[in-house]
């Protein structure tokens, strides 16, 4: 009893979550106002490593992560870096689904650009990219799964680059892909005693 209300309240929490990125995107989409705040790249990193725990393990991928305690906070819409890190998640899981012969290891990294920003690699062992595929990929409309929409990496770039970062991918050296974003840091000065959520 006790786990089923458990997993009826992780239902309703993931819902409304999910209800929070239609609502973002749409906003997004329409060139509205976003709802940014002081964040910790790493926390918002968590939540949704979290989030995506049960479709991560369905899907029989080991996710390990690797965040640098060096970041400076950034400031940020939650749900859409959420729902950025969301679809580069779940792409990396669904571009390993055909592993036979290797493990389907999925890895995210934060480390500090400089002293300017922050970086985020989301990178698998899948398939991999060519590169036409590289140069195409965050076109809208253009997709590399039979039902796809082609909308996914469109919209994770729009919304980085609307926070004044960059998007990529890169094929890595050995199997796999490796998608990178980058987004301007906060300078905190002494006086700045708010803390990043």
């Amino acid at each position: 009893m006790k786990e089923a209300r458990e997993a009826l309240l992780r239902i309703v929490r993931d819902g409304n979550r999910a209800s929070d990125v239609i609502a973002r995107i749409r906003t997004l989409l329409k060139k509205g106002e976003t709802d940014r705040t002081r964040l910790d790249v790493n926390r918002v990193i968590e939540e949704i490593v979290e989030l995506t725990r049960s479709e991560v393990l369905q899907r029989n991928v080991s996710l390990t992560t690797e965040l640098s305690a060096n970041l400076l906070p950034i400031t940020a819409d939650r749900v859409q870096l959420q729902q950025v890190l969301l679809n580069l998640i779940i792409n990396a899981a669904e571009a390993m689904s055909g592993n036979k012969d290797r493990p389907r290891l999925l890895s995210i990294r934060t480390e500090p650009v400089e002293a300017s920003a922050v970086r985020v690699a989301v990178r698998d062992t899948g398939i991999g990219l060519d590169s036409q595929q590289v140069e195409r990929l965050f076109d809208a409309f253009y997709t590399t799964k039979p039902n796809g929409l082609g909308m996914g990496l469109s919209i994770c770039r729009s919304i980085i680059e609307a926070h004044g970062g960059h998007l990529w991918a890169t094929p890595n050296d050995g199997p796999g892909a490796t998608f990178q974003f980058t987004l301007p840091a906060e300078q905190e000065t002494k006086n700045d005693a708010a803390k990043p959520v």
